[in-house]
């Protein structure tokens, strides 16, 4: 197939009406709950903000901060981590907030760096030297320093993972915060051409630049739990985590769709799949099946994990925690906003 124009694509798209059917069924046998210090949150999150923000250079008319404060990302917080305590819902939801801005940085239409690559790959050393040194995992004693507030106002969070988390965990989520900005190059580069990417090149890098695994890498954090690696390093541990992830992406990219084409970007599923479909309704209900054929395997491959290690009771409990923590459908619907 010939490479399409992206705004040729986006000028198709534009104005037509689109209907996604089905969607809260497909995860009707999942819970639908909002943890109960939404309010507190959501007050802690403005706070949070404006402290972030104020040592940037936005000001209180810029689109980028008018951005983040429409964001309920307090009730975000509060649906994909409903069982959470306050102090770690808090820093969970910060951390969402964070890869937000940091991605935004790079790939938003108000993002600083959109344009400039070479700037963009300082960006993305800068974080990951500091985010390593924040956790602990360099060999330096002393905290580095850093004058962009972006990147320093994961302070808070790789202080609270550092008290909390064993080193194996800090690792696993550092590797997750690696693979996150290793893709989010890749789409970089892929984003400056004209052309619309293909569905192969799509999920090479979205299932890195979506930061769901460094999300699911908090579960532990917040459920105050640490199962054996041997349960982490199950062959089905892993399927969900995929499982998980595509289908964050699925949902995101069907509830996006509007605001991606208005922002003028086409690098998600409906505007590949136009190019193949032609008809962007059929694009749409090809993510839909996607998605209910995802959540009957996601559930299929929890059962399984479930049931192996049943037996252990160190394991059960703790592990049918982090289980649930993939499965929060409303906090994939807040995801994309």
């Amino acid at each position: 197939m010939g490479l399409t124009s992206r705004i040729e694509v986006l000028n198709q798209l534009r104005d037509q009406t689109l209907r996604i059917t089905g969607l809260r069924s497909a995860f009707g046998g999942w819970p639908f709950a909002t943890n109960a210090a939404v309010k507190q949150v959501r007050d802690d999150v403005e706070s949070w903000l404006n402290r972030v923000l104020i040592h940037s250079s936005l000001h209180s008319q810029h689109p980028k901060l008018r951005k983040l404060k429409a964001g309920d990302y307090g009730l975000f917080g509060a649906t994909w981590f409903p069982l959470a305590s306050l102090e770690k819902l808090r820093i969970a939801t910060y951390l969402c907030i964070w890869l937000f801005i940091w991605d935004d940085e790079i790939d938003s239409d108000v993002g600083s760096l959109a344009a400039n690559f070479a700037l963009a790959q300082e960006f993305r050393s800068e974080t990951l030297r500091y985010i390593k040194n924040r956790l602990g995992l360099d060999t330096s004693a002393d905290f580095l320093k850093t004058s962009d507030p972006v990147i320093k106002s994961f302070d808070i969070i790789g202080n609270a993972l550092r008290e909390s988390y064993t080193r194996e965990q800090r690792e696993i989520f550092m590797n997750e915060i690696d693979f996150f900005m290793e893709k989010s190059e890749v789409e970089h580069r892929l984003r400056l051409s004209e052309y619309v990417v293909s569905l192969e090149d799509y999920w090479h890098y979205r299932l890195g630049t979506s930061a769901v695994r460094v999300v699911l890498s908090v579960i532990e954090f917040n459920n105050g739990t640490t199962l054996p690696p041997y349960v982490m390093q199950d062959a089905d541990m892993a399927t969900l985590w995929d499982l998980t992830n595509a289908n964050i992406c699925n949902v995101n990219d069907l509830l996006s769709v509007k605001k991606e084409i208005a922002q003028g970007s086409a690098e998600s599923l409906v505007p590949i799949l136009f190019t193949r479909l032609r008809s962007a309704q059929a694009a749409v209900d090809q993510v839909m099946e996607t998605v209910r054929l995802t959540v009957e395997e996601h559930d299929l491959v929890a059962y399984r994990l479930l049931q192996r290690y049943s037996a252990d009771p160190a394991v059960t409990a703790p592990l049918e925690k982090f289980v649930d923590g993939f499965s929060q459908p409303e906090g994939m619907v807040y995801i994309t906003n």
